[in-house]
């Protein structure tokens, strides 16, 4: 836009040089968009939202920014639009299937008229930070923080039926960086929208007795691992009476893992010469299984097979 010439003392001021200086003045005056209005100050100007009698602005995206002011020498008072972390998880009596969680900065929330201004400097980094349990839920209020580093942040892992340890989250989302251009601030945007938390929910349990089937959480790799529970020989059918042929089955029984014979039941007896006179059962099988805890030791003398009481 161009200026009128400079003057000397006495010389006439034209109107032509006035409508000139305030074509410049128009075109170099900063103007708000919608839902910001411009306040001028000895210090320099700022955009600011407005006060709608309670009411927030409408048009601004979440954790946008809508106000810088200078404050200081190499400070700034940011304002931003709220945002909501919205927690989604599974559906239980205690908890709603979607919780919206207001962040603050410091006890301020975010939706509070007139909103909290956050000091920061150049090269500093808004994050907002929430913590969640072991199961993935959010715990406590999320909060607006200010730090210049990276943040790497902890991803919950839940506790598994071998140990039931598991690991609580700690999660930091990037908003906006705060630096220099030709001398005035602005942000360089990471999120401008509301923070969707999804609860991976597992939890596991080794019900009934016996060993338990869970072996282990591969924390590497986020995966649960599970012990095979394996049968030998051949047999038909995956129920406790189903017929089997050989050795042992593996099958499912309600909350267990049941491992069974063959159905075969049967004994072997002995009628020596000596002692015992009567028979005596040395050897017993039930459900293919041997039962017997040997107590006769059979061993071979003059008179053929005889009996030994021994304490095994």
């Amino acid at each position: 836009m161009k200026l009128p010439q400079r003057k000397k003392p006495g010389d006439p001021v034209m109107s032509s040089d006035w409508n000139l200086l305030l074509e410049a003045l128009a075109a170099r005056t900063p103007c708000p968009g919608i839902g910001l209005q411009f306040i001028a100050s000895s210090g320099g100007f700022s955009y600011s939202a407005p006060p709608h009698n309670g009411e927030l602005p409408k048009g601004q995206p979440p954790f946008s920014v809508i106000a810088i002011e200078k404050d200081g020498s190499s400070s700034y008072k940011v304002t931003i639009q709220e945002g909501w972390v919205i927690e989604r998880r599974a559906k239980t009596a205690d908890h709603p299937h979607v919780k919206f969680n207001m962040p603050k900065y410091g006890d301020t929330a975010l939706d509070t008229i007139p909103r909290p201004q956050i000091s920061m400097s150049i090269y500093d980094i808004l994050w907002c930070r929430y913590r969640t349990d072991k199961a993935g839920l959010v715990t406590g209020t999320p909060e607006i923080i200010v730090d210049s580093s990276d943040k790497d942040g902890v991803h919950y892992w839940p506790g598994d039926p071998a140990d039931e340890y598991g690991g609580d989250g700690d999660y930091y989302v990037k908003l906006f960086k705060l630096v220099l251009d030709d001398g005035c601030p602005k942000v360089i945007v990471y999120q401008q929208s509301d923070i969707e938390h999804y609860a991976q929910l597992w939890t596991g349990e080794n019900v009934g007795g016996g060993v338990g089937i869970f072996k282990k959480h591969d924390e590497d790799n986020n995966t649960y691992q599970f012990r095979t529970v394996d049968g030998r020989g051949g047999y038909t059918g995956d129920t406790p009476d189903a017929g089997v042929t050989e050795q042992i089955k593996v099958v499912t029984d309600g909350d267990l893992a049941r491992v069974i014979g063959n159905g075969k039941k049967g004994a072997l007896w002995y009628q020596g010469f000596g002692y015992p006179s009567s028979p005596v059962k040395i050897l017993e099988w039930d459900d293919g299984l041997v039962p017997t805890s040997g107590e006769w030791l059979l061993t071979q003398g003059q008179e053929g097979f005889t009996f030994v009481e021994y304490d095994p």
